[in-house]
């Protein structure tokens, strides 16, 4: 998202999420308080007015075992997840504040919901979405979840209590890292010419992926044919250093400088601002396969900078200061994103519009694609200690090749104020997944042996 477009409530809320990193990271406590009943004329009236029916009966033509329910426990077998009984569950829920994510109230998330139950209505509703050795969740599940807090939206303002009464609340333990990741502007040119002669490179016709079956026989993840023999495709060092995709007319855009470059593979997608101020948006196509790794990594394990001065500023006033040492320390991130320019706004995995403040990339073996989930990400505050921070309702939207197990990126939006936060963002969290009680009591899972 352009800077210019980045709404002024959101610079503010990032203002205060940054004011909160620079001083460290805690996680706020939780105070259980109480709720009134559930409104179902309000539920009626809020389908009714979009044309939709009621929440699809789900059959059962999975073969898995349901997570435990409310107040089932769910430590003694191994989960991840644990349920909250009921009133935990409403202490929780009165703390949701949606201006925290500069959300005006709970009906601002109807669109990227709506993203949400169109991915889910596409995957095979009686299919485990979620494995744990406690127990698993089907892909109608978590659409039945989607649906019905989506219902529920019109009626959380004045009584967010009813998340309590109509979902189970999942706390993930341990409680997992977050991180932010964001769309930032580049200087770019849409053709070479002085000032501009790094390349982006658009997705190659010789780049394979392999299927999971072919990975199991020992196929490349992401190969080539050379010679009659498959390889796996080209690393960093062949493309950046020995010219593998040179001549060979796939740039899409050129950027300043390499610094430019591995900025936007990190982040996995981008603005361009073109010279004549106009804006290109470049999205993830794909990948070489290899794992990635992070640029101040590769300065702290070379020595380049010591740990206390590894910033997103110092690390790019080092690298434009060493140009050739470098690109030698590029070449050690093996990994290589491909682009493609699109129009419109930032994308995620899902092929949907990812809201700020909202939209989480996730493991999809821990929270898959179109989990519902509350966040807390308690930080604390520059004034006399209180604490502020996010506590709203969040959406697995997203995936990222070094998202792993407990570990969640955060989209925090575009410009500045997004870039900032994203520098300093590091913290501990409350995560509790949400899954609707009726879809728990369908037929949308069978017990396991």
């Amino acid at each position: 998202m352009p800077l210019r477009a980045f709404p002024f409530a959101l610079q503010a809320a990032l203002c205060v999420l940054l004011a909160c990193a620079l001083g460290g990271c805690a996680l706020l406590d939780l105070l259980p308080r109480s709720s009134p009943g559930r409104p179902a004329e309000q539920v009626r009236r809020a389908r009714a007015s979009r044309g939709d029916s009621a929440p699809m009966d789900i059959q059962d033509t999975s073969d898995v075992r349901r997570l435990p329910d409310e107040g089932q426990g769910g430590e003694a077998d191994g989960s991840v997840f644990r349920p909250r009984s009921g009133g935990s569950a409403r202490g929780l829920a009165a703390r949701l504040a949606p201006a925290s994510q500069s959300l005006s109230g709970f009906a601002d998330l109807d669109a990227p919901l709506a993203h949400s139950i169109a991915f889910l209505s596409r995957r095979p509703h009686g299919e485990a979405a979620l494995v744990q050795p406690g127990g698993s969740l089907s892909w109608g599940q978590l659409l039945q979840t989607a649906q019905e807090l989506r219902d529920l939206l019109p009626a959380l303002d004045a009584d967010p209590g009813l998340l309590s009464e109509h979902f189970v609340w999942y706390e993930l333990s341990p409680a997992p890292l977050v991180t932010g990741y964001y769309s930032p502007e580049v200087a770019a040119s849409l053709t070479r010419r002085p000032g501009f002669e790094t390349p982006l490179y658009g997705l190659p016709p010789d780049l394979r992926r392999a299927s999971g079956e072919e990975e199991r026989q020992g196929r490349p993840k992401v190969y080539r044919a050379e010679g009659g023999a498959i390889v796996p495709y080209h690393d960093r060092r062949d493309i950046d250093l020995n010219g593998a995709l040179t001549g060979q007319g796939l740039e899409i855009a050129w950027v300043a400088s390499p610094v430019d470059a591995f900025l936007l593979q990190t982040e996995g997608a981008g603005v361009l601002v073109l010279p004549d101020g106009t804006r290109r948006r470049v999205q993830f196509a794909a990948s070489n396969g290899y794992a990635f790794t992070g640029l101040g990594e590769l300065l702290l394990a070379n020595g380049a900078l010591p740990r206390e001065r590894l910033s997103r500023e110092s690390i790019r006033a080092w690298c434009l200061e060493n140009p050739e040492r470098t690109k030698e320390l590029m070449a050690q991130n093996r990994s290589y994103v491909f682009f493609e320019l699109r129009s419109g706004p930032t994308v995620g995995a899902m092929e949907k519009p990812l809201t700020a403040l909202v939209s989480l990339a996730t493991d999809p073996s821990l929270l898959p694609m179109g989990a519902v989930a509350v966040l807390d990400l308690g930080l604390p505050g520059s004034n006399a200690g209180a604490p502020v921070g996010l506590h709203g309702l969040v959406l697995a939207q997203d995936v990222g090749s070094a998202i792993r197990g407990h570990r969640l990126d955060l989209y925090l939006g575009g410009g500045e104020p997004a870039a900032r936060l994203e520098a300093n963002l590091r913290a501990s969290a409350g995560l509790h997944l949400l899954v609707s009680k009726n879809a728990l009591r369908s037929n949308a899972y069978t017990r396991g042996q």
